[in-house]
C-alpha cells in the first residue's frame, strides 16, 4: 500500500491547499471541486485525469512553482510534470490557458500560454488545474486516500465555500460515479457560524459516520444530542494583523452502550485530526508533544501511549476509554491566507491553552463525567461514608439534633424520613461537592460547604464573652 505521504498525495495536497488559499482570499461564496476520472482496465490503459478547481482569486503561476521539488520526487512514467491551468480574475476581461512543464530544467520552455477566452462583460473568477497521472496499481489506495482526505476537508466547513469530490469510473460494464457532497445533519449549522462552531458541526458528524465509512452509523444517529463538547481556542497577535495565528481545539465524547453492535464500541483509540490554514495536514512534531505532555489525568483520561505514523497523523491510545469514543481535531490558521506555514514555540504554547480551554469546557459542563483519576478513587467511598453518617443520625436518640441534621439535609424535620433517602442526600451533596472542587482553578475561599449553611463572618458575634483561648478551650 502507498503511503499516505507519496508523491502523488503530496501533489494533490499541494493544489488543493492553494485552492482553499484562494477561496479564503474571495469576498464571495466559493466552491471546491476535486474530480478524477480512472479507467476501469489495468495499467495498460488510458491515464488517471484529476482536476482541482475553485471559484476563488485567480491564481499566480508563482504558485506552481512551488511544486519543483515534488515533481523531481516523481518518476516521470508516473506524471510528466504537466499542469494545464486555466485561470481567470474578477476583474480581468479574459479566461487565461497555460500549460505548466515542471520537469522543463530550462526556465523559458517552462510555461506555454495557450488560446485566450474571453468573458464578454461577465464578472467571475477561478482557477482549474488538470493533471494526468499514471493509472497503476496503487490507483485504488490513491482513491481510498482521496475520499477520507476529502471527508476531513468537509470537518471544517468553511464559512462561503462548498466542497465537492467526484471520482467517476468508466470501462466495458459501463460507468460508477462516487458522488462526495457537503451536507450537514446538524440543525443548528449555519454558515455564518464561527470558524470552531462550524468544527463543531463537522466533527460531530464525522464522529457519528465513525471514519470510514459515508452513511452515518444508525447505532448512534439519534445519540447525536448526547454527545458531550469541549471547545478551546486561542490566539496571538504579531505586529501585522495579517500574521494573527488562531488555534482552535474541539473534543467530541460519544457514549456508546457496551452491548452495542456498533462497530465503535470498545474503542480505546483516537486518530487527532490536524488542520492547517483550513486544511488537512500532517500533525507537528511539537504538537504531538504537547498532546502526550498533557495532563489528561485531571481531567478523568488515562493516556497509555500515542504514536505519530509515517502518514504524519497522530493516534492517542487509552487506558479507560472502554463503551466510549472520543474524537480531537486541531485547527491552527492564520487570519489571512497566503500565510507561511511554519511551526514555532508560539504554536506549542496556543495549542497547550487551546487544549486545555477544551478540557476545562467538558469538565464544566459534564462534571460528574470528567472527574480527574483522583476525584474517581475519592468519590468510590462516598457511598460507605454516606451509610456510615446516615447511621450515626438514625440512631441517635436526641430528636433535637436528627432534625437539624434532617434540615441541613434539606429533608424537613417533621416527616418520616427514611434511611435511604437520608443515605442518598448526603451521598449526592458529597458527590456535588467532589465535582466542584475537582479543579485547580478553585481558590479556597471559593471552597464550598457539605451542608447548606450560613457562614461566620469575622465579625461574628462568637467573639463576644470570650477570646480565642476560650474557643479553643470549648473546641
Amino acid at each position: 500500500m502507498a503511503s499516505t505521504s507519496s508523491p502523488h498525495r503530496k501533489l494533490l495536497h499541494s493544489l488543493v491547499y492553494w485552492a482553499v488559499q484562494r477561496c479564503r482570499m474571495s469576498e464571495l461564496p466559493c466552491r471546491l471541486t476535486v474530480s478524477l476520472k480512472r479507467p476501469a482496465e489495468p495499467a495498460s490503459s488510458p491515464p488517471l485525469r484529476v482536476s482541482v478547481s475553485d471559484t476563488g482569486v485567480g491564481s499566480k503561476l508563482e504558485e506552481f512553482l512551488e511544486l519543483d521539488a515534488l515533481a523531481r520526487e516523481i518518476p516521470v512514467e508516473r506524471w510528466d510534470g504537466t499542469l494545464l491551468v486555466t485561470t481567470t480574475g474578477i476583474n480581468d476581461e479574459a479566461i487565461y490557458r497555460y500549460q505548466i512543464n515542471l520537469q522543463e530544467e530550462t526556465s523559458s520552455a517552462r510555461f506555454s500560454k495557450l488560446a485566450t477566452a474571453y468573458k464578454n462583460h461577465a464578472r467571475f473568477s477561478g482557477t482549474e488545474v488538470c493533471l494526468c497521472l499514471s493509472n497503476d496499481a496503487d490507483v485504488d489506495d490513491f482513491v481510498l486516500w482521496l475520499v477520507c482526505f476529502f471527508k476531513k476537508i468537509q470537518v471544517l466547513r468553511a464559512a462561503n465555500l462548498a466542497c465537492e469530490l467526484f471520482v467517476e469510473q468508466t470501462g466495458n460494464t459501463g460507468s460508477r460515479n462516487v458522488c462526495l457532497p457537503q451536507d450537514s445533519d446538524d440543525v443548528h449549522h449555519s454558515v455564518t457560524a464561527s470558524s470552531i462552531d462550524q468544527l463543531v458541526s463537522g466533527l460531530k458528524d464525522y464522529s457519528l459516520s465513525h471514519v470510514n465509512s459515508c452513511d452515518k452509523c444508525g447505532m448512534c444517529l439519534f445519540d447525536r444530542d448526547l454527545l458531550k463538547i469541549g471547545t478551546g481556542a486561542a490566539n496571538h497577535v504579531e505586529r501585522r494583523k495579517a500574521n494573527r495565528l488562531h488555534v482552535e481545539v474541539v473534543i467530541v465524547i460519544a457514549h456508546i452502550a457496551s452491548d452495542s453492535d456498533c462497530c465503535m464500541a470498545n474503542c480505546s483509540s483516537t486518530q487527532v485530526l490536524y488542520f492547517e490554514d483550513f486544511v488537512p495536514c500532517q500533525i507537528l512534531q511539537s504538537s504531538f508533544d504537547v498532546l502526550m505532555s498533557t495532563d489528561w489525568q485531571s481531567y478523568g483520561f488515562k493516556l497509555k501511549g500515542g504514536l505519530m505514523g509515517d502518514d504524519g497523523n497522530a493516534v492517542l491510545e487509552w487506558d479507560n476509554m472502554a463503551f466510549a469514543r472520543i474524537d480531537i481535531s486541531i485547527h491552527t490558521y492564520h487570519e489571512c491566507a497566503m500565510q507561511e506555514r511554519q511551526g514555532s514555540p508560539q504554536d506549542r504554547y496556543l495549542l497547550r491553552k487551546a487544549l486545555k480551554s477544551a478540557l476545562t469546557h467538558l469538565k464544566a459542563d459534564h462534571a460528574g463525567d470528567f472527574l480527574s483519576c483522583h476525584g474517581q478513587r475519592v468519590r468510590e467511598y462516598v457511598p460507605d461514608l454516606a451509610e456510615s453518617i446516615a447511621g450515626l443520625i438514625l440512631s441517635s436518640t436526641d430528636e433535637e439534633f436528627q432534625g437539624e441534621c434532617f434540615a441541613l439535609l434539606g429533608l424537613g424535620s417533621e416527616q418520616d424520613v427514611s434511611g435511604g433517602a437520608v443515605q442518598s442526600s448526603i451521598c449526592e451533596k458529597m458527590i456535588r461537592i467532589i465535582e466542584i472542587n475537582d479543579t485547580k482553578d478553585n481558590s479556597e475561599d471559593n471552597v464550598p460547604y457539605l451542608f447548606e449553611c450560613e457562614k461566620l463572618d469575622e465579625d461574628s458575634e462568637l467573639d463576644e464573652g470570650g477570646g480565642d483561648e476560650d474557643m479553643a478551650s470549648d473546641f
